[in-house]
């Protein structure tokens, strides 16, 4: 499996923590029972060696000597019918070594005594535990050291049980062999169970990798399906990345439409210049200002396709300086027509905007009120302390009302049999949306049409 796909991280992560987590578990379980049945052990060869002590009755020789011998009466316990106990075997010996008494004559897994008294070492009561082997087996083995008085003195005596260990390890290794087959069962149900849960919460993370396939074939245009909240943010901004990309197209598609439309003006100019022979430099310098004009035009509309809002650096730009020169282009073009272009202006006016888009705008409308008009145009720039007016009205045949909110759509022209493009007003549209201004068409008083522009300033 591949590190670099999360379900296979998943998976090796469950895998690594849930057999570490089950291991662990065993040893831990398998040592507690270990210890348990150790220390049940050691608590009934402690109680067995009580009831020997109990049992055990000793009579001194005299007291003069160390000797003793032991009331001779049978193990209480070595006749038992509990086959846990059948193994016990305790003999009763002195310090040296001695050994006063014994549960069976043919005992092999006998004792030396714990410490030889001459060490000094032997203590009253303390209980040693010690485990061995003898003939291949395993044995466990009590000690206690009891000081009797006597006349005579202190006089120690060990007492010794032991038990064989065959059957306790028997059963330590079945509930081992238990254990293990248990928790190795559970952890196999346990990853079944990981796995479905994975496959199931992973889910969504499929559905969105199949919606994205569909939408790049076009059978469908966005993320549609609802996600867990976690997937929420993901799927929003690629629904917001596909609508930009799809706005991006468009917005190329139509840089093609709107150069050639905004190269029409120049190519007009050039178009209907007669060569004067009297005056061959007005010609040269008509055409040269009309070529400049289209390399502008360019390269302010491949500036527009790759971005859609105003940039910081953008200055403010003195908007009389520009009218003028659009309105003398007017009349270049327009000469046949002998238009009166009326101007209120205000010289003081200006506006944090482009030249290139600030020429697109009110040159396409000084076009269509040229195109449309009669004999007038009239337009005003105005300003006050938070508001930009630009107007431009025509004496023209004026628009339907019920094409007033048609005509600033791309393609749409109020006039079929008129040539155009039908997107002059469609780019002025889409300038004014990027600098956050309005625009208004309202029926002259004239019965031509009246254009509103609204800028905040």
């Amino acid at each position: 499996m591949s590190m670099s796909s999360i379900n296979s991280r998943i998976i090796i992560g469950a895998i690594v923590i849930v057999s570490s987590f089950i291991i662990l578990t065993g040893i831990t379980l398998g040592r507690t029972f270990y210890r348990s049945a150790y220390s049940a052990l050691e608590d009934s060869l402690t109680g067995q060696l009580y009831l020997l002590m109990a049992d055990r009755e000793f009579i001194p020789l005299n007291s003069d000597t160390n000797a003793l011998i032991l009331a001779n009466s049978p193990l209480p316990y070595k006749h038992s019918n509990n086959n846990a106990y059948a193994q016990l075997s305790a003999y009763i010996s002195q310090a040296d070594g001695t050994i006063l008494w014994q549960s069976s004559a043919g005992m092999k897994h006998q004792l030396p005594a714990i410490i030889p008294l001459s060490q000094g070492k032997v203590e009253h009561g303390k209980k040693v535990f010690q485990q061995y082997q003898l003939d291949g087996k395993d044995y466990i083995s009590l000690s206690v050291a009891i000081f009797w008085d006597l006349e005579s003195g202190k006089f120690p005596l060990i007492y010794h049980i032991s038990d064989d260990l065959t059957l306790l390890n028997k059963r330590i290794a079945e509930y081992q062999h238990s254990l293990w087959n248990h928790l190795v069962a559970m952890s196999i149900a346990l990853f079944i169970a990981l796995f479905l849960i994975l496959r199931w919460g992973l889910k969504p993370l499929r559905e969105v990798e199949q919606e994205i396939k569909s939408v790049e074939q076009g059978q469908q245009a966005l993320l549609e399906k609802t996600y867990p909240e976690e997937l929420v943010p993901l799927t929003h901004n690629i629904n917001q990345l596909i609508l930009y990309e799809r706005k991006q197209q468009v917005r190329y598609q139509n840089a093609l439409a709107d150069l050639a439309h905004s190269l029409k003006t120049p190519l007009a100019i050039i178009q209907g210049q007669q060569f004067n022979a009297a005056n061959p430099h007005q010609y040269t310098h008509t055409i040269s200002d009309a070529i400049a004009r289209m390399n502008s035009i360019i390269e302010y509309q491949l500036q527009r396709a790759s971005a859609s809002t105003p940039t910081s650096h953008i200055q403010y730009l003195q908007l009389s300086s520009v009218s003028n020169t659009l309105i003398n282009t007017m009349e270049k073009i327009y000469r046949d027509k002998h238009i009166t272009f009326i101007t209120d202006i205000a010289t003081d006016s200006q506006f944090k905007i482009s030249e290139g888009d600030f020429m697109e705008v009110l040159g396409n409308l000084l076009d269509n009120a040229c195109k449309w008009c009669n004999k007038t145009v009239h337009i005003t720039i105005r300003q006050d302390e938070s508001t930009l007016h630009l107007n431009v009205t025509d004496d023209g045949p004026g628009i339907a009302a019920e094409m007033l909110s048609e005509i600033s759509k791309r393609g749409v022209r109020a006039d079929e049999l008129t040539p155009g493009h039908g997107v002059g007003l469609a780019i002025v549209s889409d300038i004014i949306d990027v600098y956050n201004g309005k625009i208004e068409f309202i029926p002259a008083q004239n019965g031509g049409l009246d254009v509103h522009l609204y800028f905040k300033i």
